[in-house]
């Protein structure tokens, strides 16, 4: 029902726009006679279509993040993210994460991470490889990240300048001689975690039971970027979500959702849907078929060695989506194109999306937080597309194609529960090998911290 406050804002609304519109042609008319100036013009026209195009959309979303986003006697929505939150795993799973971006930590540099419910420090020895500690020193407690410094390939507290080489071993203290023969040293080390730079990331294996990794990306995808020219793309910052990792895993069991969720073709870069008369007049689509193995299926082994990634292995989860256009709903067959992904445990996915122009391949990772996770992007391109600005800007728009899709899921996973028994249909997808596959990396001590595997009772 329409308030009076809100037909008077309807009103002012409409009486702005025309009065906007006027001073925007009289400008321009002015901008003509006196300057000779077309420029003005031209922008006004611009503005003006976009604003008969999307007006309805723009207005919609002002509305509703603007006008209408402070609420009354609403309880609290982040009260409402934390209860949600916590139908998710509370412990993170013993897998590599994505921390920064390896060009981030220079030579000589000290950056603080926060993640996994701990404080790192992160700093390169002489040689260049990234080394990753607890950041708070084993001394008196002092933060390595903020006022450390790195000397003598080792990291120097700044409170009392004790050094701490890449194993964590204490090697100097500035008021000893011999900092071997100090009380309580010979079994004390700084919390030493392994990491490794991977094709432009910076990853940390983190594992419960602080044990060594029990596996490593692929190195074959190292080996492919520097055969075929791979380079740099674009980097991508989604931000800060409330949701976790498992949600993607998920997705790769629920193949329903791409027929619903991801049936529209959308706006590049955006979560928005073209107005409905678009397509009306243009009435395009995509369509989708998929499949999901796990890296240890025997069954599956050739098919994995057929997608070009190379080897295969128990911690990797593969997807393949055969997606096209449709037109009046009816697929496309000349631009079906299997988009591929491998899942290097829960917190890394790596997209290999083929075009006539190139191929690109995207780095999605998730970092789990507190209450949440960070999820950035990273994308390559080969060589074809590099040498070409018109075709790098064109995978600019391809790319982006592909980002407005991860911006709808992304919109539903920050508001969902993961439910405990989830009424799973045959018709939705693989979820119990999914949820099988993901039970491997949570060990015993997972399951005190409140995990439990169990959700899915069916193999469908």
């Amino acid at each position: 029902m329409w308030s009076p406050a809100n037909i008077l804002l309807n009103r002012l609304r409409r009486m702005l726009f025309r009065l906007g519109a006027f001073a925007a042609v009289m400008g321009s008319l002015l901008a003509i006679n006196v300057y000779g100036d077309y420029n003005f013009f031209i922008v006004t026209c611009v503005v003006g279509a976009v604003y008969i195009i999307f007006g309805a959309s723009i207005e919609k979303w002002c509305e509703k993040n603007i006008l209408y986003s402070k609420s009354v006697n609403v309880p609290s929505r982040d009260l409402h993210d934390q209860r949600r939150y916590k139908t998710y795993p509370s412990a993170n799973a013993n897998s590599w994460y994505h921390f920064v971006d390896s060009d981030a930590l220079k030579n000589e540099g000290v950056i603080e991470f926060r993640a996994l419910g701990r404080v790192f420090v992160l700093w390169r020895d002489s040689n260049g490889k990234p080394v990753c500690q607890d950041a708070f020193c084993i001394h008196q407690g002092a933060n390595l990240g903020v006022g450390g410094v790195v000397e003598d390939n080792c990291i120097v507290c700044p409170f009392h300048k004790w050094k701490f080489d890449s194993e964590g071993t204490v090697t100097e203290i500035p008021y000893l001689k011999d900092p071997t023969g100090c009380s309580g040293l010979k079994n004390r080390k700084q919390k030493t975690y392994p990491c490794m730079d991977w094709n432009g990331l910076l990853l940390v294996y983190f594992h419960v039971d602080n044990k060594d990794p029990e596996f490593y990306p692929p190195e074959y995808v190292t080996e492919e970027f520097k055969k075929d020219n791979w380079q740099p793309h674009m980097k991508w910052d989604v931000g800060f979500f409330t949701f976790s990792p498992v949600d993607w895993v998920d997705q790769a069991g629920d193949h329903a959702h791409f027929q619903t969720l991801h049936a529209d073709f959308m706006i590049p870069w955006t979560n928005l849907r073209f107005p409905d008369w678009f397509y009306r007049l243009i009435p395009v689509g995509i369509c989708h078929t998929c499949i999901t193995y796990r890296g240890d299926d025997k069954e599956w082994a050739e098919e994995v060695k057929n997608t070009g990634w190379g080897a295969v292995g128990k911690h990797l989860l593969f997807f393949t989506d055969l997606a096209g256009l449709t037109w009046k709903r009816k697929p496309m067959l000349t631009t079906l194109s299997p988009t591929k992904e491998m899942f290097v445990g829960p917190g890394m996915i790596l997209f290999h999306i083929p075009f006539t122009i190139g191929t690109i391949k995207v780095f999605v990772t998730t970092t789990p937080v507190d209450g949440g996770s960070i999820l950035r992007v990273r994308t390559w391109v080969d060589g074809r597309v590099v040498r070409n600005p018109l075709i790098k800007a064109l995978a600019v728009v391809l790319t982006g194609i592909s980002a407005s899709q991860l911006n709808a899921d992304v919109s539903i996973l920050e508001n969902k529960i993961r439910l405990r028994k989830p009424l799973i249909q045959p018709f939705d997808g693989p979820y119990n090998r999914v949820n099988t596959w993901l039970k491997q990396f949570y060990s015993e001590s997972s399951s005190t911290n409140g995990y439990s595997c169990d959700a899915y009772k069916n193999d469908w």
